[in-house]
C-alpha cells in the first residue's frame, strides 16, 4: 500500500480537489496543485491557438506531461533553430535549466501537467525572449550562455 502524504492544516481547510491558487495568464491559466519544499506542481490550461513565451530558466528544471488536447513543444539553444515536437498524451518531457522552450496549443487547447524545481528566487528565474502578449523581454542574453543539452527523456 502506498504511503500517504501527511495532512497539513491548510490542506484540511481546502475542499477536496481544490487547487492552491489560480493564476490567470494571457494564454489561459495556471492552477497550482501543490507546493513542496523543492518542487511545485501546476496544471497549465492553454486556450486554443495560444502559446507561452519563448523562454528559458537559469536554474529551474521542468517536467511536462500533456493530459488533454494537443500541443507542440519547441526546444533548443538558438531561437532561430528550435526543434518542434508534438507532445504525446501521457508521455513526459524534461526541460533542463538553460534550454529555450515554448509550448503552443493546437485547435483544441491543451491541459499540461508541469512539475518544476522550486528554489528561492525562482519567480524571477524566467528569461523571456519573445512573447505574444507584450510582456517585456528580459535584459538577459537571447541565447543562454551555459552549455546546453536540449533536454532529457
Amino acid at each position: 500500500m502506498p504511503a500517504k502524504s501527511p495532512l497539513t492544516a491548510s490542506a484540511l481547510e481546502r475542499p477536496a480537489g481544490a487547487c492552491l491558487e489560480r493564476i490567470v495568464k494571457p494564454w489561459g491559466e495556471e492552477l497550482i496543485l501543490n507546493r513542496g519544499q523543492h518542487s511545485v506542481v501546476k496544471m497549465l490550461r492553454i486556450r486554443p491557438g495560444c502559446r507561452l513565451s519563448l523562454q528559458y530558466h537559469r536554474r529551474k528544471h521542468e517536467t511536462l506531461m500533456l493530459l488533454d488536447g494537443d500541443a507542440v513543444l519547441s526546444l533548443g539553444s538558438d531561437p532561430s533553430r528550435l526543434s518542434r515536437e508534438r507532445l504525446v498524451s501521457g508521455l513526459r518531457r524534461d526541460i533542463r535549466a538553460g534550454v529555450l522552450h515554448r509550448i503552443s496549443a493546437g485547435a483544441s487547447g491543451a491541459d499540461i501537467l508541469e512539475v518544476a524545481s522550486r528554489l528561492p528566487g525562482d519567480a524571477e528565474d524566467i528569461v523571456r525572449i519573445d512573447d505574444d502578449y507584450g510582456r517585456a523581454p528580459s535584459s538577459a542574453p537571447t541565447t543562454p550562455t551555459a552549455p546546453l543539452a536540449d533536454s532529457t527523456d
